[in-house]
């Protein structure tokens, strides 16, 4: 277990620390009582870096090293002069023109409030649970913090630093924020914007096909704190790419492939909001998951655009202004440039011009977008093949997360999260000037260095370049030109909530957090619904075939592909030192989301309720199927590869359990080539940690919410036994479960029933 990981383990598990508060606000002394800026600046956004009013200081939040770096950019010196020790992971925050820095601390479930010419912190606000987006006001008298677990929005009186008001109602996983401006000096009449992480469900659509999705975005008002409604961005028909065939539409494949079939996709991983004009922009991660797969048709790279006046999807001319930004690029010459916008994650306009740039965070590149004059965004990708087009792309660190862009629109300042560093672009003439670094990288040979550069793999859908810590990966290895990686799937190590219709059937992305045990990185569980997999490494399919990667096992040369890839049983462990990596990142570098429950105290009613939740959960039989440190019983007890007769149609048999969720009959349960799916003979139990963040739940999808889970009677009895009597059908009894489900995080006592 790294450092970080383990501090935060023993700050939940002991209750010291963060935590126990709902809220606490240090006085300020009269002296430094912040105060409204003068003069509204223009609309504000969420991000983890920020320029000074005065465009000499960059802040930098650094959510590896739990610090802020401040940046000297004056006359170009672009020199670090001070790191900040702040909250346990700071990922995003604000800048006053008043000399005030606010930022979002999601481990610690604070806000650091920064004196800027002092660089002292000078309060700490308690707010939600794992705070994440945070922008001011236009003139600086209000602060917004969404906070993406406990779903809400905390706001703050920037004059006082005190706590006035929780916004709720803003959906599931809230994370990106931006506020209007119209230019006057009043802050009550502005609207807030905030995203919802991850795509809705849309009643009576199949769950699995392309447009089962839409996206969502709460609009609220900055005079009465409330929410005006809901923004709806629909999913796209036609993205562009065409598949060879429909599993879930029954258009068989052909040989040779013919790639003729439409795909569509719904707007997903919607991290950041930018405000230009009249409009907002999303970037965001789109996926097509309809069967069969293929690299160029999983996911697309969506920028979706709201107009703020009417608060719906803009359109221009009778056509919406939502693009694709993928579509055009396959018509480029192929060259080491050309690079597909892999996870869209952020983006900034250049003040007094209509072009903008979107961190494509998988790809590590800027791109360049223009507005035209209604705000219709474009790449300026080529249309057809033969033309050039004129796609500016700019390389940037490993993992950039954000995007500031000074006052005059001459200098970019990208945050890159893996190489902790920050690359300063010239606007003026769309270069690179350097490079700042803004914290230390782990030592060579360390572990934390392994799970470094695991995790550049992991959030890397292009090359990997940190030579100190591993070898250089080259573009074309983990993707296909950029395409997708492991976090198109896996954003912030957890879950797209999408499911798939995959080569076993339809099947919801798995948390990887809860892949290994956090008291025990060594002890893991069985990977995939159907136990198809128990190994990380075996993901190397994953990289050659869902995202058109050469791979990273190769033959004596380091570069031509093995082609005697190990399929499942056999163990793929040991083959390559970066694959190795990768799951020593998983293992290690994935923290569980933190339940809001872990600031109730126990002998409150509430705590007493989750308590008799904790009896019923071992009454019912709950540990069956979920106990032991990784909550599931599905764990791999053996060095693989397994014992022969332990496999069954591909599944380590022993490890699954029917359990009511599987139905022949659903027209979805399909694999992707059209043949009935794995799932008759059960499931490997998922993990409850965390499971509460992060529905829908079950294989296919069909548990909206963790509340969900106990209306199937089956499912719920599977651990009682034929005759016994039910528990769960008092109400009273149900709810108390519910609760303590949905209090299970890492610092959980588990249930030891031959576990660690």
């Amino acid at each position: 277990m790294n450092t970080r990981l383990l501090k935060l383990f023993l700050c939940l598990a002991t209750g010291s620390g963060v935590g126990l508060m709902a809220y606490q606000h240090t006085p300020l002394a009269t002296s430094t009582t912040a105060t409204a800026q003068s003069g509204a600046v223009g609309p504000t956004q969420s991000s983890p870096v920020a320029v000074s009013a005065n465009g000499r200081f960059v802040w930098v939040a650094n959510p590896d090293t739990d610090t802020v770096s401040v940046i000297d950019a004056t006359n170009d010196a672009n020199q670090k002069v001070a790191d900040i020790a702040v909250g346990d992971e700071p990922n995003n925050l604000a800048l006053s023109a008043g000399g005030r820095a606010y930022v979002a601390n999601t481990i610690s479930g604070t806000v650091s409030v920064i004196d800027a010419a002092s660089r002292a912190i000078i309060a700490t606000i308690f707010v939600g649970t794992e705070p994440y987006g945070i922008a001011l006001t236009p003139n600086g008298r209000k602060l917004y913090v969404v906070n993406a677990r406990s779903n809400d929005v905390t706001v703050i009186d920037t004059a006082t630093n005190g706590v006035i008001g929780t916004i709720t109602n803003v959906g599931t996983e809230p994370r990106g924020i931006a506020i209007t401006s119209d230019g006057d000096s009043d802050d009550s009449d502005e609207k807030v914007y905030v995203s919802e992480f991850n795509a809705v469900d849309i009643p009576g659509k199949l769950i699995g096909a392309d447009d089962y999705k839409e996206g969502r975005v709460t609009v609220i008002s900055s005079g009465t704190d409330r929410v005006l409604g809901q923004v709806v961005l629909p999913p796209i028909a036609d993205v562009g790419f065409n598949s060879n065939g429909s599993a879930l539409k029954r258009i068989a494949a052909t040989n040779p492939a013919t790639f003729t079939v439409p795909t569509g996709a719904f707007p997903n991983s919607l991290n950041a909001i930018a405000i230009k004009g009249t409009r907002a922009y999303l970037p965001n991660n789109a996926a097509s998951a309809d069967g069969p797969v293929r690299f160029n048709v999983n996911v697309q790279s969506f920028l979706n655009v709201i107009d703020t006046a009417t608060d719906k999807e803009g359109v221009a001319s009778g056509q919406p202004q939502t693009i694709n930004m993928n579509r055009g690029i396959n018509f480029e010459p192929a060259s080491e440039k050309k690079l597909f916008l892999g996870m869209p994650w952020h983006l900034a306009f250049e003040p007094n011009s209509n072009d903008g740039w979107v961190v494509a965070s998988a790809a590590n590149i800027l791109v360049k977008i223009q507005l035209d004059a209604n705000g219709t965004p474009t790449v300026n990708a080529p249309k057809a093949a033969g033309e050039a087009g004129n796609v500016v792309r700019i390389a940037t660190g490993q993992k950039p997360i954000g995007i500031a862009i000074n006052a005059d629109g001459t200098r970019a300042y990208v945050a890159n999260e893996v190489s902790r560093d920050v690359t300063v672009v010239d606007l003026t003439t769309e270069q690179v000037m350097t490079t700042v670094r803004t914290a230390n990288l782990p030592a060579a040979g360390t572990i934390d260095a392994t799970v470094q550069y695991g995790k550049a793999i992991f959030y890397s859908s292009a090359a990997v370049n940190l030579p100190t810590l591993g070898p250089v990966i080259p573009v074309g290895r983990l993707s296909n030109e950029g395409w997708s990686g492991c976090v198109s799937c896996h954003a912030n190590g957890f879950t797209d909530q999408v499911v798939w219709i995959f080569g076993a059937g339809p099947r919801r992305s798995v948390p990887l957090h809860a892949t290994f045990n956090p008291r025990d990185p060594n002890d893991q569980k069985i990977l995939n619904y159907s136990a198809i997999f128990d190994e990380v490494q075996d993901f190397e399919n994953n990289i050659r075939g869902t995202s058109g990667g050469l791979g990273l096992i190769t033959l004596a040369d380091g570069v031509t592909p093995d082609p005697t890839l190990n399929a499942f049983p056999l163990p793929n462990t040991g083959r390559n030192a970066s694959l190795d990596a990768l799951a020593t990142f998983i293992a290690r570098g994935i923290r569980s989301p933190i339940s809001p429950a872990r600031r109730i105290s126990p002998t409150s009613r509430e705590g007493r309720e989750i308590a008799l939740g904790r009896q019923l959960f071992d009454q019912v039989g709950c540990t069956n199927c979920h106990a032991g440190g990784g909550w599931s019983l599905a764990r791999r007890s053996y060095v693989p590869p397994p014992q022969t007769a332990d496999v069954v149609n591909g599944q380590i048999i022993g490890l699954l359990r029917q359990v009511g969720t599987f139905n022949a009959g659903n027209l979805n349960e399909i694999r992707q080539n059209g043949a009935a799916p794995l799932g008759a003979d059960g499931y490997a139990p998922p993990s409850l940690l965390g499971a509460w963040a992060l529905g829908p739940l079950l294989h296919n999808g069909s548990a909206i919410t963790i509340d969900d889970i106990l209306d199937n009677v089956t499912h719920r009895r599977a651990g009682l036994g034929q005759f016994r009597a039910d528990p769960l059908n008092d109400p009273r009894n149900q709810a108390a479960l519910l609760k303590f489900l949905k209090s299970i995080d890492a610092s959980t006592t588990p249930f030891n029933v031959g576990f660690n």
